[in-house]
């Protein structure tokens, strides 16, 4: 049995070290030709923040009308949305928006909620939140303004306003 000298075991190591390192290089650059992480026409992949949605909150409902001692609802939706679908740079479907809700301007004499105060929405969808009032007695017969304003993770603000009256109409 004929020995390997020393010389010849580090060619050996560093053709076999060479022969993987191209494989590896040639195999990742072919990879990434086939299955490029932006379609064309980018010549480049493009940079954008990641905080590239806005969204959109709504109400279902302009006025809410109950009678005394009885209870009104209406929905409050957020809509994700990418400003820049529609141009150069597309919206990052990793990122889940979050929004934080809270109200003001519940009429005197009454309880109001909402059902969810955080809503977690997947990219270019939309979540919902249930706004509930319930009324102890009279407030007359005006309307009272309540607004709700949603919040996102990346400080945006957005807000939506809708009456309630309590009344006997």
């Amino acid at each position: 049995m004929e020995m390997i000298s020393a010389s010849k075991y580090g060619r050996f190591v560093a053709l076999a070290f060479l022969v993987l390192t191209i494989t590896f290089v040639s195999t990742g650059a072919y990879v990434y030709a086939l299955n490029p992480p932006y379609d064309p026409p980018y010549p480049f992949p493009p940079t954008f923040p990641v905080n590239n949605f806005d969204f959109t909150i709504t109400a279902s409902s302009t006025l809410i009308r109950i009678q005394p001692s009885q209870t009104g609802s209406l929905v409050i939706w957020i809509n994700l949305y990418c400003p820049n679908s529609t141009t150069t740079i597309r919206c990052d479907s990793t990122v889940f928006g979050q929004v934080s809700l809270q109200f003001s301007g519940c009429p005197s004499g009454s309880f109001c909620d909402l059902d969810k105060q955080f809503v977690l929405l997947p990219p270019l969808s939309q979540g919902a939140s249930n706004f509930v009032i319930y009324s102890f007695g009279t407030s007359g017969s005006t309307v009272t303004p309540i607004t709700v304003t949603g919040t996102d993770q990346f400080g945006r603000v957005r807000s939506v306003t809708f009456g309630v009256v309590v009344c006997y109409c």
